[in-house]
């Protein structure tokens, strides 16, 4: 397919970009953030052989008149976080579709991945779908579900959904030009939106959640993300690795105990090691035994 437009700003439309663009697909231009002019990111898709143009308002008439004027057969949405308006919808001849990292409908909205491991899936489904003016609503083009290993954390997921987007665009593709593509409705009385998380959903109550609970909320959100928090003695403890324990560290719900593993914190249920934190951004400092937890701070965290 010749002059596809993609919207990116990291991981997944670049791998997607550069996969497409070695099949033999032509981009008439990556668009990318504003924020995001000389950066990286842009120079990486430049150099897969897509023009890149940094956008404010892709929804922006102006802008959508100059792309219609390019007349485009496909508009390709990549990890681009912003909602698509009609008229920017329909400019390219073939529609436009978007790369979906959750399994739908049970996962429309924000931070999908993110959210499978919080809510203890055993394994994580991504969507590729047509767009219409609804969030996460349009048919389902293509779909793949990978499995969510024990000990994944949300850059693995990341990472394993990064690998299986470009073939299910290709896949998508292929449909599209050999006149086979099949648009599956949405079950709607399946339908659950989950919204976008932000630093200070990272918050762990000791008092209402199980270890079980602590330690999928860490791997979720550790690193590239911010990391799951805590609070004690007037200091933010932020902690980016946690293990599970089965001793029997007894105590009220957040307080610390010594372990040869490192702190093991009482859960409402079970207990977790600490394996990587640090304390106001210092990760040599130690959490003494007997010292009390406490995630009921006076501000919403960072």
């Amino acid at each position: 397919m010749q002059d596809i437009v993609i919207y990116l700003n990291g991981e997944r439309g670049l791998a997607t970009l550069e996969r497409i663009v070695a099949e033999g697909h032509a981009f008439a231009r990556a668009i990318v953030p504003a924020n995001l002019e000389g950066s990286d990111i842009a120079e990486r898709a430049a150099a897969a052989g897509a023009p890149v143009e940094a956008v404010a308002d892709v929804n922006d008439p102006e802008f959508v008149g100059a792309l219609s004027a390019l007349k485009p057969q496909l508009g390709l949405i990549a990890g681009y976080s912003t909602i698509f308006k009609a008229p920017l919808i329909e400019t390219p001849a073939r529609g436009t579709i978007n790369l979906h990292a959750g399994r739908l409908p049970q996962y429309r909205g924000g931070s999908p991945l993110n959210w499978q491991i919080i809510n203890g899936e055993k394994t994580a489904g991504i969507s590729v779908t047509r767009i219409d003016e609804g969030i996460d609503t349009g048919p389902v083009l293509a779909r793949a579900e990978f499995p969510i290993e024990a000990t994944d954390t949300i850059a693995d997921l990341h990472g394993k959904a990064n690998r299986l987007f470009p073939e299910l665009v290709l896949g998508v593709l292929r449909s599209m030009d050999g006149g086979t593509l099949t648009e599956t409705p949405q079950d709607e009385a399946e339908a659950h939106y989950w919204r976008q998380r932000k630093p200070a959903d990272g918050r762990i109550d000791w008092r209402r959640m199980t270890a079980r609970q602590v330690y999928d909320l860490v791997r979720a959100v550790t690193r590239p993300y911010p990391g799951a928090f805590t609070e004690w003695d007037g200091k933010q403890v932020r902690v980016f690795g946690t293990e599970l324990t089965e001793n029997g560290f007894a105590g009220q719900p957040g307080r610390v105990s010594r372990s040869d593993g490192g702190p093991a914190v009482a859960c409402s249920e079970g207990a977790v090691l600490f394996t990587d934190f640090d304390i106001d951004g210092d990760a040599g400092a130690e959490l003494p035994p007997g010292v009390q937890l406490d995630a009921r701070l006076g501000e919403d965290g960072p």
